[in-house]
């Protein structure tokens, strides 16, 4: 059986695909049918996107980046906050910092791919770098401006 899922693109908002999404018959750059697109971008601080995951709760995916080195903050609709920064290299997640309400904010190094990887490995939990904390800080100015 097949679901179609059909987002509605807000005025201001600009839509990002999910695992797969890509479609190589839209053009040399690429594209996302809209059927395909489960990320939306909600806001921006500096030039770094805030995206959300608009199919499912509580962004239980990591989005794939269509650029090869970026970093994207993740918001959590359930909780209304940003509580991820993702960075990536070559396309592939190569480091998360998460800072949910009620937890000490850590580093979690993804190795390229999250296949095999257990989310909260004992041997995968790392301190911020400063670069980390002062992204986190702007994350966290950015919630409780928009709280």
């Amino acid at each position: 059986m097949f679901i179609r899922i059909v987002i509605t693109v807000l005025k201001e908002q600009e839509t990002m695909g999910g695992r797969g999404a890509f479609d190589s018959n839209m053009g040399r750059t690429g594209g996302i049918p809209v059927e395909n697109r489960i990320y939306s971008q909600i806001g921006k601080i500096d030039k770094i996107k805030i995206i959300q995951c608009d199919t499912k709760p509580n962004n239980p995916t990591i989005t794939y980046s269509n650029t090869a080195n970026t970093t994207y903050y993740s918001y959590s609709k359930e909780n209304n906050r940003i509580e991820h920064i993702y960075y990536y290299r070559d396309h592939k997640l190569f480091k998360s910092v998460d800072f949910e309400k009620g937890v000490a904010a850590h580093v979690h190094y993804w190795n390229g791919s999250i296949v095999g990887r257990k989310r909260h490995d004992k041997h995968n939990i790392h301190a911020l770098s400063d670069k980390d904390k002062r992204l986190m800080n702007k994350a966290l100015k950015w919630n409780r401006d928009h709280e």
